[in-house]
């Protein structure tokens, strides 16, 4: 058995640019459109896809595990290529699912003339299989971790719109909040305002709260944390925006803002610390 899989490697060895070759052949019109837009050249390829023939070779008689190394570190380079270069996931899996019958391409004849025993292609695939499965799965996790990484990188930039401290001068800076404020949110701007309130050297800030439609006990609640922390740091906190209709509420519900400082505008409390004239 040890000699019909050396035999078998051997000949993926010997036929490995041919292989490669085949592999370009059944590539589909829009992978190899966006390989020419990268600029990778044929040659680049074709020794790319050469390597991992040796390797899917050397795994029938070399030490597996050092091949298996060798193969998710390809699979790595493979995915990474893929990741920048724009190539949908279910297109750099179908190239791979093109090695495993390139490889038996080429003992149809062999098959046929007996040179080995049929069952051979049971041995042979404990090999190879896991190793194409195993690339499959590095691929996968490459454009997961990609894919991850976006969303983490689209959150940031809402964070950053969701809270916008606005420096206007220097030490006084404005943050508007628009939309409802859940705790989530809270927490939100009360990090933003201290992260922002330390760069910036700030100490004024007008939180203006004119485009937030409901301001209920949990609202205020969280308002009091912020301007809180503020006053901590050394930062005056003024609210702004409070709309008749709210302030109504507010008082209805028996809620106080004596320990906020609050007025009734942007403009009159930038006036009021000589931010404007």
């Amino acid at each position: 058995m040890k000699d019909e899989l050396k035999y078998i490697g051997d000949k993926v060895i010997e036929h490995r640019s041919m292989l490669a070759e085949q592999l370009i052949e059944l590539e589909g019109e829009s992978y190899k459109q966006r390989l020419m837009l990268e600029g990778v050249t044929r040659d680049k390829v074709l020794s790319f896809r050469e390597e991992i023939f040796l390797y899917l070779a050397e795994a029938l008689t070399e030490d597996y595990q050092l091949v298996e190394q060798k193969v998710i570190e390809w699979a790595r380079k493979a995915g990474e290529f893929s990741v920048e270069s724009g190539i949908p996931l279910s297109e750099a899996i179908s190239v791979v699912g093109h090695y495993r019958n390139a490889v038996w391409s080429t003992f149809d004849k062999e098959l046929d003339g007996k040179k080995f025993h049929a069952i051979t292609i049971l041995d042979v695939n404990k090999f190879i299989n896991p190793l194409i499965d195993k690339i499959i799965m590095r691929l996968s996790q490459i454009y997961m971790d990609h894919h991850n990484q976006k969303m983490i990188s689209a959150q940031e930039r809402l964070r950053e719109v969701s809270v916008p401290v606005v420096p206007i001068a220097d030490g006084v800076a404005v943050l508007p909040v628009v939309g409802e404020i859940d705790p989530d949110r809270a927490q939100l701007i009360m990090e933003t305002s201290l992260e922002q309130s330390t760069k910036h050297q700030l100490e004024y800030l007008i939180i203006d709260i004119s485009g937030v439609p409901i301001i209920d006990k949990s609202v205020i609640y969280s308002l009091f944390q912020v301007t809180h922390s503020l006053q901590l740091v050394g930062v005056e906190t003024t609210l702004t925006g409070i709309r008749a209709e709210i302030a109504r509420s507010i008082v209805e519900q028996g809620m106080e803002f004596r320990e906020v400082k609050t007025r009734a505008n942007l403009k009159q409390a930038l006036a009021e610390i000589g931010a404007v004239h």
